[in-house]
Parts: C-alpha cells; sequence; structure tokens
C-alpha cells in the first residue's frame, strides 16, 4: 500500500482499523504517505494541528466521534510504523518519489512522501520506481519507462488502483462499484529483459 490511508474520505477510522486486522494471506507492506506525516505531525502543535485540519484532518478526526482524544494509541503506532519506501531486486515502492542519485537509506523520508511524478527521473539503481501521491486525472495510470504513478484520484471520484510491475497490468474499482482491467501499453515488448515481481495498490478509496 503506497500511503495516504487517512484524510481522504469520511472513514479514515475504518480505513486504519481494516489494514490493521488485515484478513488476507497476502503479506502486507505499508508506506507513509505525506498525510500521515502531517497528521504525526498534528500533536506537535496548535499549528501543526490547524494544518492537518486544513487539508482533511477534520474528516479523519469526524472518523472518530469528532474527537481528536479519540484516536486510540494503536492507530497512532500504525501511523508512526508505516515505512519511507519498500524495495525489491527490481522495484523501488514509494509514496512521492525518489530522488534520482541518492541510495535510498540516504534520503529524506520526508521527500519521498512529498516528491511529484512530474519531477521523476530514472533511479541510478535502474530499478522501475513505482508511486502515487500525484494525482492523474486521466484514470490510469501514468507510465515514464522508468517510474509509473498509480495514483488515480480514487479519493475525488476517480479510481482505485492496484499494479502488477511483472506484467504491467492493472485492476481498478471506483466508488460506484465498477471494475475495470487494463495493461499500461508496449509493456511486455518495453521490458522483455526485465523479470520483475511483486504488484502495489495506491491509496485506498474514500470509503
Amino acid at each position: 500500500m503506497l500511503g495516504d490511508y487517512v484524510d481522504r474520505g469520511p472513514d479514515s477510522k475504518g480505513v486504519i482499523d481494516y489494514l490493521i486486522d488485515w484478513p488476507w494471506d497476502a503479506k502486507l507492506i505499508l508506506l507513509k504517505g505525506n498525510h500521515e506525516i502531517i497528521m504525526d505531525e498534528s500533536g506537535f502543535s496548535g499549528d501543526h494541528l490547524k494544518y492537518w485540519c486544513q487539508v482533511g484532518g477534520l474528516d479523519t478526526i469526524a472518523s472518530y466521534d469528532a474527537r481528536f482524544a479519540n484516536i486510540p494509541e494503536s492507530h497512532w503506532e500504525f501511523i508512526r510504523n508505516t515505512l519511507p519506501y519498500y524495495e525489491t531486486g527490481k522495484v523501488i515502492y514509494v509514496h512521492g518519489g525518489a530522488a534520482p542519485k541518492k541510495p535510498l537509506v540516504k534520503q529524506d523520508p520526508v521527500n519521498l512522501a512529498w516528491r511529484r511524478f512530474s519531477d521523476a527521473k530514472e533511479h541510478s539503481s535502474g530499478k522501475l520506481v513505482v508511486c502515487g501521491h500525484t494525482i492523474q486525472r486521466k484514470g490510469r495510470p501514468n507510465d515514464k519507462g522508468h517510474t509509473v504513478c498509480i495514483d488515480t484520484a480514487a479519493c475525488r471520484g476517480g479510481w482505485l488502483t492496484c499494479f502488477n510491475p511483472k506484467t504491467g497490468r492493472y485492476w481498478q474499482a471506483n466508488e460506484q462499484g465498477q471494475l475495470r482491467k487494463r495493461r499500461l501499453k508496449a509493456w511486455k515488448k518495453k521490458r522483455a529483459m526485465k523479470k520483475i515481481d511483486s504488484s502495489t495498490s495506491s491509496s485506498l478509496p474514500e470509503s
């Protein structure tokens, strides 16, 4: 999961409960989005709390019966324990993006969550980068060859995307219950010499 589990719908509490009690056999790896960073910082000062409320925090607090104090410690731990990135032999998963010339262990976790897809360049490792954060308003993943963005506006009337970088196939669902599956163009040809494994999902939808 690429992050932004909160501030993006009417039931952030329910989203976190679902992920904590993940019911499937598949291994769940949870990355940190910029909204998890903002929520975690909300306890630092009144200004931080005010900023969080301006960018979706009010909806999140509302899901806890409209009381900040109702957010349980287990949910704070969930937010703090999300990872800044996840790396396999062929793929880098990150919420925002990665600086192209630095190894991931030397990058600022905040920057990893806030970088924009428009700034994406090939990472020095040569690995494919799969990210979210920057909304693709056409409702389809955007493939630059070295970076694929799968934020397809699930929180703004668009689609929730699950992407398999091994095959280039992706599956989508929207709030109306519609489903569709497609494949990125020319994926097989462009990556015929690369064996890429694993799959990932963009931020959770509003409900």
